[in-house]
């Protein structure tokens, strides 16, 4: 049984010259000289393939093959589009139209007829197929209304994609990066509260999810059940810890009484990228919502992901530029910052907080014993074991060489010697071990607080500093706390 092709060319000659040579080859054909004719007559003809010219009046190649592509009823006949252009822009466009095949009008017919049969052979029409197509043929009359529809769809897509990828301006002002997106969110999508959570790649980072209540004043207690129930949901992909909530939208008018059981429909997004939790989105509403039914709640979900990757990236960025790089601690320069913003903001809200500099004893006998990368898997181990030992609001850095600093916010001295001692035995009663060498090490501490006699956070640092020198020169292995 011949195969049968839909040949659509408006040249009467061109057409007359492939219809001959490929009729001569085996094949049945069937003619149009328009899109819209050749549109129509696939339900009538139900083709095995098409071929088709591209440069058409009103209706031309690359829309007849997008209107082949984008209807389930005609999208698995294969097309093949030839054309006397030939720069590159040209065959893109064929691709993106959904054509299988975008050949040169001047190719040889045995190579195209060959190019025919491998298309066939690779994506062949059944039966059952064809006759579902002829028996809606009242469907191709349509052809310039469904041909309206798909560019306006386009163009719609096209319009939405762009009002997420503006966002991009905003990516270093998380605030109004987050203001913008809930207005453009509000805009489409049906929701009571909104919720959107961008993740950090600093493990101490708070985790912040911004509310959009629409104007609402909902309850602190009603916010803080919907923060549970979306880091639950994150969990899933990340420890998430240290978390909080902020409204976004002014708050306007009396406390709406809802309770989270309330919400009849709720859907929470984690965007994942690289196997990463970068951030997610939620949303909740009283109504009966299917919120992935959505028109273009795909388009949405990959815009959002879009711009939570490059936020991330963006982020991770200026995180490593304060991060050393072998301990994963903060680095100096970060830990100067940090002190200095630390005791301006305990002068302008009188407020406790301790520093502590521990210094690995004898660290010089390690490298010069066992080589610098036992010394620097030493280094990174005592790292780890320092922040499992204090806190996520604590602030852990390298200091230089092999000694690391802790500040402590909101942390009375009393307070601080619990956790230093803690960190100082663990590292005590550690079995090191790299290459199949065993060995044991301990750490000198030194403790201070900003006691109200320092007048600046140099002070502050020169007594911890004195700390660790009395705790070296007294027989290390201990805490040495600055006696004010």
């Amino acid at each position: 049984m011949a195969y049968k092709i839909l040949l659509v060319e408006d040249s009467a000659t061109e057409l007359k010259f492939l219809k001959s040579g490929l009729e001569q080859n085996g094949f049945e054909i069937e003619t149009a000289i328009s899109g819209s004719e050749a549109y129509k007559k696939i339900y009538t003809y139900a083709p095995d393939i098409v071929v088709s010219d591209i440069v058409m009046p009103a209706i031309d190649g690359y829309q007849l093959c997008r209107m082949i592509k984008n209807d389930d009823e005609t999208k698995k006949i294969p097309v093949i589009l030839l054309t006397v252009m030939d720069k590159k822009i040209d065959a893109f466009w064929g691709k993106k139209s959904g054509a299988q095949l975008f050949l040169s009008k001047s190719i040889d017919i045995k190579e195209l007829v060959a190019q025919i049969n491998a298309t066939i052979r690779r994506y062949p029409v059944k039966d059952e197929y064809k006759t579902a197509l002829i028996s809606k043929a009242e469907s191709a009359s349509t052809a310039q209304f469904k041909l309206n529809n798909i560019l306006n769809d386009l163009l719609m897509k096209s319009t939405f994609s762009n009002e997420f990828r503006n966002l991009s301006d905003f990516l270093n002002y998380e605030r109004i990066l987050v203001e913008k997106l809930f207005s453009l969110l509000s805009s489409f999508v049906e929701y009571h509260v909104a919720g959107i959570y961008f993740a950090s790649p600093d493990e101490f980072a708070e985790n912040i999810l911004y509310f959009d209540t629409l104007g609402r004043n909902l309850s602190k207690t009603l916010l803080n059940d919907i923060c549970r129930d979306f880091f639950k949901s994150m969990a899933e992909h990340k420890t998430v810890k240290n978390s909080k909530f902020e409204v976004v939208k002014m708050l306007l008018g009396k406390e709406v009484d809802y309770q989270i059981s309330d919400f009849t429909s709720k859907i929470i997004i984690p965007l994942i990228f690289d196997r990463k939790l970068i951030g997610g989105i939620c949303f909740y509403t009283r109504r009966e919502v299917d919120y992935s039914s959505f028109r273009f709640f795909d388009i949405m979900i990959s815009e959002l992901l879009a711009i939570f990757k490059m936020k991330y990236q963006y982020n991770e960025k200026e995180f490593m530029s304060v991060l050393d790089g072998l301990t994963g601690l903060y680095n100096r320069r970060q830990f100067e910052i940090s002190l200095e913003q630390e005791y301006n903001r305990t002068k302008r809200h009188p407020a406790d907080f301790s520093l502590a500099i521990l210094d690995i004893d004898f660290f010089k006998k390690v490298n010069d014993t066992y080589g610098h990368q036992y010394g620097d898997y030493v280094l990174k181990t005592v790292a780890d074991l320092l922040k499992q030992s204090f806190r996520k609001t604590d602030l852990l850095y390298r200091y230089g060489g092999e000694e690391m600093v802790i500040i402590m916010p909101e942390t009375y001295i009393e307070g601080a010697v619990i956790p230093v001692q803690r960190l100082r035995s663990v590292v005590e009663e550690y079995d090191f071990e790299y290459n199949g060498i065993k060995s044991k090490a301990t750490v000198s501490i030194g403790l201070t607080m900003n006691y109200q006699d320092f007048t600046s956070s140099a002070d502050i640092l020169k007594s911890a500093d004195d700390a660790l020198y009395k705790a070296k020169e007294s027989g290390r292995n201990r805490v040495v706390v600055h006696e004010q």
